[in-house]
């Protein structure tokens, strides 16, 4: 079994699809400095926002799942310099434990594919005098499987289980706190897979496409309690994942970005005040939320 691009093995910790040469198209050129929302109120009046939410996690608890290493990490470390106190979780122990240690966090061991231990993570920052401000949905893992005759029912419910439902888990366990603190960010770990399709590993594809779904769908229901929802979709990520190969894919053209570029990326988009959206990132280049074709008729954003 392989993890993710950007995962350290063994674990449960989170990157980007892109091992086995694929390569993303890039869109259009973006903005070259931070967008703020200003700036997304004039290029994209349509867009969702929730109201009166800012980056500022000064003294809020902020929760990142997968972050022993690669791009979890990377926002812990990120979301603690921000003045956050972050949960670090994992089920890499060590790893997970010496990122919050360097941080200053905490560290808990988390399955993220088991309910209960959700239910029980969440009881205990309930219990917390500070509030949940932001929950970082990252961990996942990568199978390498391309074809769908050889994929065992261990494979399927192993990777839709920490891909899909570790996903919906945490966002159900973290919503009534995030209400508790009087609103605040969800963000999960997408990824280019998610828009389109990646052949070397159909269950990650298969997966990530319904983050894009679960955001886009859940989002308006949560704005009215003033909670955003997004998802971070970066290219390739130089992490664990690619091993000693990053020279060599560089020199045959792959574009790789490292952990730091999604975590900046991160703090962007928590910035911007839109919600609902699944923002492609490439290296180099500001976060854009992704142009999903439009459906003449009903208003599918609309929960009512």
């Amino acid at each position: 079994m392989r993890e993710h691009v950007g995962s350290a093995p063994p674990g449960e910790h989170h990157a980007q699809p892109g091992g086995g040469g694929i390569h993303h198209q890039a869109p259009a050129p973006v903005h070259q400095r931070p967008v703020r929302l200003e700036h997304r109120r004039r290029l994209h009046p349509r867009r969702q926002r929730v109201s009166e939410l800012t980056v500022d996690l000064s003294g809020k608890t902020a929760l990142v799942t997968g972050a022993a290493s690669g791009i979890g990490a990377a926002c812990a470390r990120r979301y603690a310099e921000a003045g956050a106190s972050v949960i670090c979780t994992d089920v890499v122990d060590d790893a997970g434990q010496q990122v919050a240690d360097e941080i200053g966090g905490r560290y808990r061991h988390l399955d993220v594919a088991d309910s209960s231990a959700w239910t029980a993570l969440a009881a205990e920052v309930a219990d917390d005098p500070g509030h949940l401000h932001l929950a970082h949905l990252n961990a996942g893992i990568m199978m390498g499987l391309s074809d769908v005759a050889e994929m065992s029912d261990e494979d399927y419910h192993r990777i839709i289980g920490i891909n899909q439902h570790g996903v919906v888990f945490g966002l159900r366990a973290a919503v009534p706190l995030l209400e508790a603190a009087g609103g605040g960010h969800v963000l999960i770990t997408g990824s280019m897979a998610s828009f389109s399709p990646l052949p070397v590993d159909l269950g990650y594809s298969m997966s990530k496409h319904a983050i894009a779904a679960l955001v886009r769908s859940a989002a308006p229901n949560l704005a009215e309690r003033d909670i955003s929802l997004n998802a971070v979709c970066p290219a390739t990520v130089g992490t664990g994942f690619l091993g000693g190969n990053r020279d060599r894919l560089e020199a045959a053209g792959m574009v790789i970005m490292d952990a730091e570029e999604v975590a900046e990326a991160a703090m962007a988009i928590l910035d911007s005040g839109l919600t609902g959206e699944c923002f492609a990132l490439f290296k180099g280049r500001q976060p854009e939320p992704f142009q999903f074709a439009t459906i003449p008729g009903a208003d599918y954003r609309s929960r009512r």
